[in-house]
């Protein structure tokens, strides 16, 4: 009996406390706005440069509205190459009030590039306001073009002159080729051989895969075999490609694979 009484008389004290608590309406959550970026426009869609001189320069103008927050304390863009890295960050200037929103100019030059990469760049732009609220992030493309390309160069080829199939089992057989672009080793997107039987006829296109110092690899396991097609001289043609898609000229190589 006593421990039900003690429980009610609790009940009733904070039932009482919570009544009289007061609500502080001057407590009000606050709203943050962050800046909003209107548009996103440059001089040009496509730079023209050269891999002995590169340097990617354009013209960039942004159009950014505050969006009722505080005002904006910075507009900045990025610079990303094919292969999604940053060559630089840029502080664009506060131009004029446009009554919508506000302009921001910049003039981008990226030099001192090692190897010039060809092909679609994205620049991205960001603001941000006083309160320290980003804006969402625009992305425009760029594309940079080498007005002096010139085909990457297949220098050499690595291969055995011939090679014993095995009675069982088998082996890895490695050839490689070593390629070379003046426009740089980073301008080499794809090296490649067309293969052929000792009868001549088509095996298909086989990709290369990248080692190091510009020597470029292919490994496939030898296995044994009964056919004469799997016998004599089989014929490989090799191939590079740019960033360009430009090809070079193909270097014919070949394997006489023997009985063992």
């Amino acid at each position: 009996m006593y421990k039900s009484i003690n429980f009610a008389v609790v009940l009733l004290v904070a039932l009482i406390a919570f009544s009289c608590e007061k609500k502080n309406d001057a407590v009000i959550d606050p709203s943050y706005d962050s800046p909003v970026i209107l548009s996103v426009t440059k001089s040009v869609d496509t730079v023209s440069t050269t891999s002995g001189t590169p340097v990617i320069s354009f013209d960039l103008n942004a159009v950014v509205t505050e969006n009722g927050g505080s005002a904006i304390a910075s507009v900045n863009c990025n610079v990303i190459d094919p292969l999604n890295n940053n060559l630089g960050s840029f502080a664009l200037n506060f131009v004029q009030d446009l009554g919508t929103g506000k302009k921001y100019s910049k003039t981008i030059s990226v030099g001192s590039i090692s190897c010039l990469l060809v092909g679609n760049y994205s620049v991205q732009v960001i603001a941000k306001n006083e309160a320290g609220l980003f804006s969402s992030q625009l992305n425009t493309p760029l594309y940079v073009r080498n007005t002096a390309n010139v085909p990457p160069v297949v220098v050499s080829t690595t291969l055995p002159d011939s090679v014993v199939r095995p009675l069982s089992g088998q082996f890895d057989l490695t050839i490689s080729i070593n390629v070379n672009d003046a426009d740089g080793s980073c301008d080499i997107n794809n090296v490649y051989f067309d293969a052929y039987r000792p009868s001549g006829s088509y095996i298909g296109v086989i990709p290369m895969l990248y080692f190091s110092n510009n020597e470029w690899r292919f490994t496939n396991p030898v296995l044994p075999a009964v056919p004469d097609s799997s016998y004599g001289y089989f014929k490989y043609h090799f191939f590079a490609i740019d960033r360009s898609n430009t090809v070079s000229v193909g270097v014919w190589d070949s394997i006489k694979f023997v009985r063992p």
